[in-house]
């Protein structure tokens, strides 16, 4: 095995933004099980830098981003990851077996201080994927780590997988945001160009990851 086995627990620093895109905009392909849940003809888009630090299972860098969607035939929602980048090669082989993420190779430039962050993603051919420039406005305290479920689904085989996991981290509102060139994949999401609604980050965040499984639907 080229990657460690589940579950998965990961440390660090996360920061990104979320959008509410108008239907419309949204040119990703999704799995026809999977339908973006919409409000008002918009929905909901997400985009992340994270930075996994020493003392987790692996240290890597990752740029991330996807949408919410609905599961057809329920009442069931979650986020779904369609695009995903990282700088380890066990990182890209464990989240493909086991998360059935999409993830790609990609270079980082990270730079983190009290007072900005900054973070920019490329391919490898050199492509501009992401940049990311974020100050805190508001955060809790440092103490106070709040546990964030994150409802997951993926596919794999034809199959929806639950690929849920758990978050803890110290949260906090920022100023900045991503910006996404127009010739990135992520502008399929319909973000190149659009302000977000809020930019966040996860403080000293800690991480559960268990392999996914099989969706059960009752």
């Amino acid at each position: 095995m080229d990657y460690p086995p589940p579950p998965w627990k990961l440390k660090g620093q996360l920061y990104g933004s979320i959008w509410a895109v108008p239907l419309r905009n949204l040119q990703v392909e999704l799995p026809p099980v999977f339908k973006p849940l919409t409000l008002w003809g918009r929905t909901g888009v997400f985009a992340a830098f994270a930075d996994y630090q020493p003392g987790g299972t692996l240290t890597y860098h990752e740029l991330l981003a996807g949408c919410v969607i609905q599961l057809r035939g329920s009442l069931r929602f979650a986020l779904t990851v369609t695009h995903m980048w990282v700088d380890s090669e066990a990182s890209l082989k464990g989240g493909r077996a086991m998360w059935a993420v999409p993830k790609e190779l990609a270079t980082f430039q990270f730079a983190s201080n009290r007072a900005n962050r900054d973070f920019k993603g490329m391919a490898q051919n050199g492509l501009a994927l992401a940049q990311g420039e974020f100050s805190g406005v508001v955060n809790l305290p440092r103490k106070l780590h709040l546990p964030v479920p994150f409802p997951a689904l993926q596919m794999q085989n034809d199959l929806p997988l639950n690929a849920s996991g758990s978050f803890w981290s110290v949260l906090e509102l920022c100023r900045g945001c991503m910006a996404i060139p127009v010739e990135s994949p992520l502008a399929q999401l319909g973000i190149a160009g659009r302000k977000p609604v809020l930019s966040f980050g996860g403080l000293d965040f800690r991480m559960h990851l268990e392999a996914a499984r099989p969706l059960i639907i009752k």
